[in-house]
């Protein structure tokens, strides 16, 4: 792997800033940092949801 600078920010927060604004960008990063996977159960409610309005 590419030891750049970009290389080390991770995908995520890559990702993350190419579509989100900066306040969500440092929002994100913090929620993550702080919680980590702990609050991965709750894809199983909404990402139904998530569909769900798409395909409306």
């Amino acid at each position: 792997m590419d030891n750049s600078w970009l290389a080390k920010l991770g995908p995520g927060l890559v990702t993350g800033a190419a579509d989100d604004d900066p306040s969500g960008i440092a929002t994100y990063s913090q929620a993550g940092a702080q919680f980590g996977f702990n609050l991965l159960w709750s894809i199983l409610l909404t990402y139904p949801l998530m569909v769900a309005i798409q395909i409306v």
